[in-house]
């Protein structure tokens, strides 16, 4: 552990306009296939919500004149879902630069996530289930600074995964 001389200990200010810009940077896409997975996921669940609500229907005699309106109101809710998954296709991506990565994501709550490479511990790729079918995995980074700052890119085809994972690999172990 280095120890700082507090007689010649200096912290300056940085020039704000100086430092380096993210929001010019171009973002990768996520491959259309996690699109798919998206709505996959969404149409499973409102099959399952409306069997669930025709049971429903079926056992109750009280409410049934209600059924009409919160089928109608599901119905909705599932097409803004549909309409969020394809917004989430189209406004995530990421970038990798020389000493970070960045990765974009949100519909209605953008956040974007900068982890200097100095900071990432571990890089892993995995695929659940639907990824293995649709030939698309997920990046994952693990940060010293906890769970808010680690990464999770999904939707990419898994050669890029790789190549990604190398990369970063080398760069963390290269500072190190």
């Amino acid at each position: 552990m280095a120890f700082i001389n507090p007689v010649n200990f200096e912290n300056r200010q940085l020039d704000i306009d100086s430092l380096p810009r993210y929001r010019g940077v171009e973002l990768s896409s996520l491959n259309q296939k996690y699109l798919i997975k998206l709505n996959i996921i969404t149409s499973a669940g409102a099959i399952l919500f409306f069997i669930g609500l025709g049971i429903t229907y079926s056992l109750m005699e009280t409410y049934k004149d209600l059924f009409p309106f919160l089928a109608i109101l599901v119905l909705l809710i599932f097409l803004g879902s549909y309409y969020r998954n394809f917004q989430v296709q189209k406004r995530n991506g990421y970038a990798i630069r020389e000493r970070d990565i960045i990765f974009k994501r949100g519909f209605i709550y953008k956040k974007t996530t900068i982890v200097p490479f100095n900071r990432v511990q571990h890089v892993s790729i995995e695929r659940d289930f639907p990824d293995k079918i649709l030939g698309i995995s997920t990046l994952r980074l693990f940060t010293a600074g906890g769970s808010g700052s680690d990464i999770s890119i999904p939707g990419l085809i898994p050669q890029i995964a790789n190549n990604m994972k190398e990369e970063i690999s080398k760069r963390i172990s290269s500072d190190e």
